[in-house]
């Protein structure tokens, strides 16, 4: 051992490496160098005869066995290199790297190992390690396919997505070129893709993988260079992305695009309805990769084929069939709330199917046809033959799209007859115009009027057609509906054929519906009423300053010869000169009626919102002294604020309250109450005096009618009838002998 260990020392203790000798058949130290003792903390004495594990750390998966096999494989001539945990005297721990060899000495055979401290590397290497792991690890799960190239384009590293996708192992990918991997069409793409990362340094390109099988797989590719600390390119390194998904969703919004294309501008054609179908059905047989398209039209247990287009003789255009042998009976069924759908009717269930045995159909596609919730028909796709592959959800939907056209123009076209049919029975002129103003119906009445006929004014713009109505009430009431979509109306003039109109305005989907009612004639007594009135006023002007002062010259002559004479005059003859007066007094009052009725209109005042209660409240106490005289009683309930011209509503109920007061006799008693109604608030007068005598009640709101008025000149309920009819309002009178008298009044609410 001394012999050993001066050898050892004197060989070894220059190169600043651990240097030991281990007795190949046990293992254990033979011989160390100092560089050992300052690494393992232990002295030349306490190594000697030491096996491994004594200085190994425990718990680190080292074990006396492994280094034994190291050991012997270097005694078999087998080179070890490996790192080993080592636990010095202290406790402390260290990594070492281990290298084993066998050696000779004095004809000895031995195990010489070279222990090296690599615990710094080690602590720079562990984030390294654990970085590389994490990085092989993300690039495995990655869901993407993962590749790096070398700068000549093949492959140099892969993930397993990679292989999955395209069915090779790693074996078969070693070495491929990335060309290898794509169609033989997109390989130029492929081709420019490598050359241009090269020279930009980053790419994003289209093309499909072709994989071990020939299937061509949609991807989207990014590429980006792969440089040293000087710049230079070292590969190129990418990901790809499956677009199988999106495009396969391109294309069928693609072929949806089209469909929509077509059929829109099918339906846009200024042609019949059954041409437009037979267009549709047309396009509908291609798209669908059938021989047959059909529309249906159920009646009872038939069916008859509207439309037909294809070459099945049975189910042309007109042909007609037993509903219970179709196939349409199944896509009718209130269970069946999608199209029919039947892509292999022999296979499918349908081989005993009545419609199978008489039209031989492999394949259908129906949907049914709705005219105001009712089911009229169908429309259909069928051959004779079953389809190759499923109907695809775009055309079950096209299908479906088809039938609810077909099923809104049927129910359009059935209505606009049953509108047709009702407007030609209206007595008043109706025409309607589309959103542009587009004259689109003109009936007889409107004919007739303007003397226009149908066919001159279809489809002209009314505008153009009718200039003299533009810039006046109608274009603005018309414009007015089309936007609000509320209806409205106005009056109008007319003065190319003469005549007054009031407009009613109906916005719908389509445009303006315009019932145009001739009140030509109101208008005419309107204007005569309002000449009358006219004359009226001019009349009571002339009674007011023509006729009251002589009728004061009367009394005041009557009342100064009453004076004069005094004693004189006989008691008959006072008798005829008190007639006289009153006879004045009476006129005077009749002219004053009469001025009263006069101005209801010329000295009216705006409408504003009035308390009703209020009103009445100050009438009753203006009526106290008459009240307490006729020992009369007035309740009044709760009123409503109306739009109302104030000192006529004032007007209007004292002359009511004075009439009942008066008429109603002693002790009567006046209740006056309000209600809402649908016409507006009507205001209920009552009395429980004797009644109005049933022959009179026609005529107490006439002029100088003294039946029911306080005042005997006849002119108070008059009055108040022209009150009511300036407020667009109505009056009327319910009595009975005995049971007393209601007047009453219903104004609007507005």
């Amino acid at each position: 051992m001394k012999l050993m260990q001066q050898t050892v020392e004197s060989v070894f203790d220059d190169l600043g490496v651990g240097i030991m000798l281990h007795d190949p058949e046990t293992g254990r130290i033979v011989g160390a160098n100092s560089r050992v003792e300052e690494l393992y903390g232990y002295t030349e004495a306490e190594l000697s005869g030491r096996s491994v594990a004594d200085y190994s750390a425990t718990g680190d998966g080292f074990t006396q066995a492994d280094v034994e096999a190291r050991i012997q494989a270097a005694v078999d001539g087998e080179p070890q290199e490996f790192e080993w945990r080592i636990e010095r005297a202290d406790g402390e721990r260290f990594w070492a790297a281990v290298r084993l060899a066998h050696t000779t000495l004095d004809g000895e055979d031995y195990v010489l190992a070279e222990v090296s401290d690599i615990s710094a590397r080690k602590h720079h290497q562990r984030p390294l390690d654990i970085e590389q792991v994490f990085l092989d690890q993300g690039l495995e799960t990655l869901k993407n396919p993962f590749y790096l190239l070398g700068v000549d384009g093949t492959l140099q590293r892969w993930n397993a997505t990679l292989a999955e996708t395209l069915g090779y192992s790693d074996a078969e990918l070693e070495g491929m070129h990335a060309l290898d991997l794509f169609d033989e069409a997109d390989q130029p793409t492929v081709e420019a893709a490598i050359a241009e990362v090269r020279e930009t340094g980053s790419v994003i390109v289209e093309a499909a993988f072709c994989t071990a099988d020939g299937e061509l797989i949609p991807h989207e590719f990014t590429g980006t260079q792969l440089t040293d600390d000087h710049g230079t390119i070292q590969g190129i390194i990418g990901i790809g992305r499956d677009i199988s998904a999106h495009k396969k969703r391109l294309d069928r919004l693609k072929t949806q695009e089209e469909m929509l294309r077509q059929f829109n501008q099918t339906v846009a054609k200024s042609i019949p309805f059954e041409e437009k179908v037979a267009e549709l059905l047309e396009f509908g047989r291609g798209y669908m990769g059938v021989e047959q398209g059909f529309l249906t039209r159920i009646n009872g247990d038939s069916q008859q084929i509207v439309v037909g287009v294809g070459p099945n003789q049975q189910l042309k255009t007109g042909a007609n069939a037993p509903f219970s042998e179709s196939y349409c009976r199944h896509t009718v069924s209130p269970d069946q709330a999608e199209p029919l759908v039947v892509t292999d009717a022999a296979n499918d269930g349908w081989g005993d199917d009545p419609a199978y045995d008489r039209f031989g159909l492999g394949c259908y596609a129906g949907a049914t046809i709705t005219v105001d919730g009712e089911t009229t028909g169908t429309l259909c796709f069928a051959d004779r033959g079953p389809v190759d592959a499923e109907f695809t959800e775009i055309q079950e939907t096209f299908v479906e799209l088809l039938a609810e056209w077909a099923s809104y123009e049927l129910e359009r076209t059935e209505r606009e007859a049953k509108y047709r049919r009702l407007t030609e029975r209206i007595s008043d002129a109706y025409y309607a115009v589309d959103t542009d103003f587009t004259v689109t119906y003109w009936n007889d009445t409107i004919a007739d009027r303007l003397d226009v006929p149908r066919e001159d004014v279809l489809n002209e713009s009314l505008w153009d057609y009718f200039p003299e109505v533009t810039d006046t009430v109608v274009e603005d009431r018309l414009r007015e509906a089309m936007t609000t979509g509320e209806p409205t109306t106005c009056e109008y003039y007319y003065e190319p054929a003469d005549y007054w109109t009031v407009l009613q305005i109906y916005p719908d989907d389509d445009g303006l519906a315009v019932i145009s009612k001739d009140i030509t004639d109101r208008k005419e007594y309107e204007q005569r009423l309002e000449r009358s009135n006219e004359r009226l006023q001019e009349f009571a002007y002339i009674l007011s300053h023509d006729l009251q002062e002589p009728l004061r010259m009367v009394s005041s002559y009557i009342d100064l010869l009453e004076s004069e004479l005094g004693d004189d005059l006989d008691a008959e003859t006072k008798e005829y000169m008190q007639f006289a007066v009153d006879g004045a007094g009476r006129m005077r009052g009749m002219i004053d009626g009469l001025l009263e009725y006069s101005r209801v209109e010329t000295d009216g005042k705006a409408f504003e919102p009035v308390d009703a209660e209020a009103v009445v409240d100050g009438v009753v106490d203006d009526l106290q002294l008459a009240t307490a005289e006729a020992d009369a009683e007035i309740i009044v309930g709760d009123l409503p604020t109306v739009a109302a011209d104030f000192d006529q509503l004032g007007q209007l109920f004292q002359n009511l309250l004075t009439n009942a007061i008066d008429h109603g006799g002693d002790g009567t008693t006046v209740e006056v109450t309000a209600t809402e109604t649908t016409q507006g608030v009507e205001f209920a007068v009552s009395d429980d005096g004797p009644g109005i005598p049933v022959d009179q009640q026609d005529e107490i709101f006439g002029l100088f009618d003294t039946g029911r008025d306080s005042d005997g000149t006849g002119i108070g309920l008059a009055v108040c009838e022209r009150i009511v009819t300036r407020h667009d309002g109505e009056i009327r009178v319910e009595s009975a002998p005995s049971e007393g008298t209601t007047f009453y009044i219903t104004l609007p609410d507005n």
